[in-house]
């Protein structure tokens, strides 16, 4: 989440937006709630709530490198 938008975590990450994305959609899709705001004009993109804690679970449990 260090990213304002989604196309430069792509690009820190050496993939494609459209690839990005389609995992976000994904996880998002079978977790049942999203998972970040979306950036939008003037404003970055950031985590949700539920995205927050889904993130401070993953760094808990070693898997987040």
């Amino acid at each position: 989440m260090p990213y304002p938008t989604v196309t430069e975590a792509a690009r820190a990450l050496g993939i494609h937006q459209s690839t990005l994305v389609t995992q976000i959609n994904r996880l998002e899709r079978d977790l049942g709630r999203p998972l970040i705001e979306r950036a939008e004009r003037g404003r970055r993109m950031r985590p949700t709530r539920f995205g927050r804690s889904v993130a401070a679970a993953v760094r808990k449990s070693g898997s987040g490198t």
